[in-house]
């Protein structure tokens, strides 16, 4: 059975309330680690399952006995909704949980737009903040509390281009001969929207059209139309769920079955199972996948069927694997420097390379900007409702149907 959003979301708020129980009962305090994520609204799914993977984390830290270099303390978990799209509650929610729940470490808030407001709020307070977020800005600004496992998510999306420019050497012994460039609203578009026109020049892929439009759709033609007179080769398209679904249908509906490469809303379970056959030749650029061959990868898998048997399996969301690295970086942080303190835990943060990760690279350190030095994407098809690891070839769970 599949899970409404709202029950969905009861069920993530009791799970955390139960960890956080269990953890009271230790016999050390507690370590308050907060999570203000984008539970509801267009990024909601992520933000869920980024959680999910979090507590997933969490739980397995005090299984195992809690933070030994503090005296075996538990980790109890505080989540809260941000929702998507008010940076405003976003900043006022990470507020409560480091003034009322005294949080030590932060994880959030999936949401690029979400993630610029807590990490000010983290700022302000010295308390780390450890995000999945890719939006550019969140490592350009000057903050040293900020640490962001990702990529900038112009690199990605310039990943996402050369990737398939790539593929399609490998596949068709040439490079497509233009692309189209479609860019939504949200904070990690609109830094796309000025590199990747950039990166297209660079390798020389010739733009036919580019458009900039803003959220919930609800006529098509901003983009059908300018595909159907300039037939690219290739589309590159960010958007919410309820526009890429638009937007998708509506194209194959068209019998046009151009690649597209796409991010946002589209990378989701809920997009898989809306657009069905018609999420076919969609490529997302990630930064975990469900069949990536690295340690840790099947455990995670398996304790994730186990905690969510009505969720769907595997989960075709990159960020359940985030937010489960995320809490072993956050683990790896407290037992290096041993202490509560903020200040303490940003410079172990900023100084300690974090290994056994099930990410590409398997581990991660930060630059002195907060960036992952080893942040590396992978590029994955939806194809028969499940989305298949691509590119790069030595990563290759699926070979590209292009």
């Amino acid at each position: 059975m599949q899970m409404s959003r709202r029950d969905s979301l009861a069920a993530l708020m009791a799970a955390a309330s139960m960890l956080g129980a269990r953890a009271g009962r230790a016999d050390e305090p507690e370590l308050v680690v907060g999570a203000p994520n984008s539970l509801t609204g267009g990024l909601g799914e992520n933000g869920q399952r980024a959680v999910w993977g979090f507590l997933l984390a969490v739980e397995q830290i005090n299984r195992d006995g809690g933070i030994k270099s503090l005296g075996g303390a538990k980790l109890k978990p505080i989540v809260a909704d941000t929702t998507s799209e008010n940076p405003t509650q976003g900043a006022s929610v990470t507020r409560r949980i480091i003034d009322q729940d005294h949080a030590v470490v932060l994880f959030g808030a999936t949401a690029s737009a979400i993630t610029l407001a807590a990490q000010v709020e983290a700022e302000k307070a010295q308390i780390p903040i450890v995000t999945s977020s890719y939006a550019d800005p969140l490592t350009q600004r000057g903050m040293k509390y900020t640490f962001k496992i990702t990529t900038p998510g112009s690199y990605s999306w310039n990943f996402a281009m050369d990737a398939l420019v790539d593929m399609f050497k490998a596949e068709h012994g040439s490079a497509p001969k233009s692309c189209a460039i479609f860019m939504g609203s949200d904070a990690v578009s609109m830094s796309v929207a000025k590199t990747l026109p950039l990166e297209a020049q660079r390798i020389g892929l010739p733009i036919v059209t580019q458009v900039n439009f803003q959220g919930n759709l609800t006529d098509p033609s901003v983009i059908v139309s300018p595909i159907l007179q300039n037939k690219p080769e290739t589309i590159f398209l960010s958007a919410f769920l309820n526009d890429a679904v638009l937007v998708l249908k509506t194209l194959r509906g068209l019998g046009i079955k151009t690649p597209v490469a796409a991010a946002g809303g589209v990378s989701t379970d809920s997009a898989g199972k809306t657009l069905g056959a018609a999420a076919d030749g969609v490529f997302m650029p990630w930064s975990w996948n469900w069949d990536l061959a690295v340690p840790g990868e099947s455990e995670l898998n398996d304790a994730y069927k186990k905690a969510h048997p009505d969720a769907p399996y595997p989960s075709n969301n990159e960020q359940l694997g985030m937010g489960y690295s995320i809490g072993m970086i956050i683990r790896q942080a407290l037992e290096k420097a041993a202490s509560r303190d903020g200040v303490k835990l940003r410079d172990t943060l900023a100084s300690t390379e974090f290994t056994d990760l099930p990410l590409p690279a398997k581990r991660v350190a930060f630059d002195d900007t907060g960036l992952n030095k080893y942040a590396q994407m992978i590029l994955t098809e939806w194809s028969g409702g499940n989305a298949h690891t691509v590119w790069p070839k030595e990563l290759q769970a699926m070979k590209p149907v292009l």
